[in-house]
């Protein structure tokens, strides 16, 4: 089942060094997971609308650092009427960067 995200938010699909794929949908809800196991309840559309606005946010700014980038994103998210404060959107973006570091990602697509 789809997980909705940001309306335009790009849906990239990785792939890792040893040529498996895996889509952001399925990441989301491995972060949800892995966020459960550490005492935080976060929802995958949550979850996800984190990471699409978070790389959006990279992909435009050359350097963010953790935090200025969780309140930014926190701070866009209001506008797509999702609340989050900036600490538990970088325990999202933290989790999901050990997620992408683990499985290898060697190429995002999309």
């Amino acid at each position: 089942m789809t997980i909705p995200g940001l309306p335009g938010a790009s849906e990239p699909t990785f792939r890792t060094r040893d040529r498996s794929l895996f889509s952001l949908d399925m990441l989301v809800r491995e972060v949800c997971e892995r966020l459960v196991d550490d005492g935080l309840n976060v929802s995958p559309r949550v979850a996800k609308a984190a990471i699409q606005c978070a790389r959006r946010w990279i992909c435009e700014r050359e350097e963010l650092d953790v935090d200025a980038l969780s309140l930014l994103v926190s701070r866009d998210l209001r506008h797509h009427r999702v609340l989050l404060i900036p600490d538990m959107v970088s325990e999202v973006l933290v989790t999901y960067v050990r997620l992408v570091i683990e499985l290898d990602v060697a190429e995002v697509m999309g």
